[in-house]
């Protein structure tokens, strides 16, 4: 009885060791994967991007970090379009739009996010707080005489981008109209999904485990990335709302949820293209439903 009962305990023993074990690879695993997405990501290199054109600039945001941006004048008498790229590349990835908007003489101004491409940081928001970098690169180009005043501004804006020109419209009231492509609702939802899609597990409570690890770890509070509940922010300025049908991270529901909370949104579906994908999969149809939103809020363009 005695023998009977010490095994029984040594096989619970090494049952609970074996849990424990698989808890900690599993925790491991989460810790791991948040980690790559906020500690500066590096999901490629830099894109061909025309230098030439731009004339570089720094600026500073709420932090104290130096934000790296770029301008292009364009034909005077016509608007700057402020273009803001995702998560995980800098502003080079943005160089088709560049060339696109180029042709129709628009003034352009870029930057690269807190840790993201040339700017400092080590952690980014994913959108939550790179409003600030654009409040301080707006303020630093107006200083510079690049945003003269009374020069008609809009912003384009592609998943993180997007994100955060929706947190941040109330505090960026000069912008006058936003093309938002690919934007998420919450950053919990998106999050879960690509845990899901990348590792093969299902979103569960890992997910959340994970982000309350990320948020103790940076400070950063990243469950109130919430755009959906910022888009009173917008007031009644007018907004392009841009989906891509074969987008895993921000889907048809994050679309629709925010569809509704902008009574004055107007759409662009674009099937068959992926996430951020829009200009490359149907480059004629983006680019007359941009260049037509902008003309109809009385952005002056040729």
């Amino acid at each position: 009885m005695m023998k009977e009962r010490c095994g029984a305990w040594s096989r619970g023993k090494l049952l609970l060791g074996a849990l424990l074990a698989i808890a900690a690879a599993l925790l491991a695993m989460v810790w791991g994967f948040a980690m790559q997405n906020v500690r500066r990501p590096r999901l490629g290199p830099p894109a061909a991007f025309p230098d030439h054109l731009f004339m570089p600039f720094a600026a500073r945001n709420d932090q104290g970090q130096t934000i790296r941006a770029w301008y292009a004048s364009g034909t005077p008498g016509l608007g700057t379009m402020l273009l803001c790229h995702g998560h995980g590349v800098d502003h080079t990835n943005l160089a088709a739009m560049v060339d696109f908007l180029r042709r129709f003489g628009c003034a352009l101004l870029l930057l690269d996010f807190r840790a993201h491409g040339a700017s400092d940081g080590e952690y980014t928001s994913i959108g939550l707080y790179e409003w600030a970098d654009l409040r301080g690169v707006l303020d630093e180009a107006r200083a510079r005489g690049f945003l003269a005043t009374g020069t008609a501004l809009a912003a384009y804006g592609r998943s993180m981008g997007a994100a955060t020109l929706i947190n941040g419209a109330a505090r960026l009231p000069e912008i006058q109209a936003f093309i938002l492509e690919s934007p998420f609702a919450e950053l919990r939802l998106i999050g879960g999904r690509d845990f899901a899609r990348l590792t093969g597990l299902p979103d569960s409570f890992l997910t959340d485990v994970g982000f309350h690890l990320i948020s103790w770890w940076t400070g950063i509070p990243y469950l109130d990335n919430r755009p959906v509940a910022a888009t009173a922010g917008f007031g009644e300025r007018p907004v392009l709302l841009i989906h891509d049908t074969l987008d895993p991270r921000a889907t048809r529901a994050d679309h629709d949820r925010l569809k509704a909370a902008i009574p004055q949104a107007r759409e662009l579906i674009v099937p068959g293209a992926s996430h951020v994908q829009a200009h490359q999969v149907a480059s004629t149809t983006f680019e007359t439903t941009v260049i037509g939103f902008l003309r109809d809020v009385g952005f002056p363009l040729p």
